[in-house]
């Protein structure tokens, strides 16, 4: 496995970013009832989730 390619950013920089930005964004929207009522220990959590799913996610559809 390539630890290199997962663990930087994908190139051009600004639409990794925007990728990233706009999935945190969106995947906090939609658990919006769960990590709620959680306080904020739960929603940061699901913060730190949601990013790492929005950076696979990029690194994905910018690698297609």
């Amino acid at each position: 496995m390539n630890w290199k390619f997962w663990l930087t950013a994908a190139e051009p920089r600004p639409r990794y970013a925007l990728l990233v930005a706009l999935g945190v964004v969106i995947l906090m929207t939609l658990t919006y009832g769960i990590w709620q009522p959680g306080g904020p220990g739960l929603a940061a959590f699901s913060a730190v989730v949601a990013t790492v799913v929005s950076h696979v996610s990029a690194k994905l559809v910018m690698r297609g």
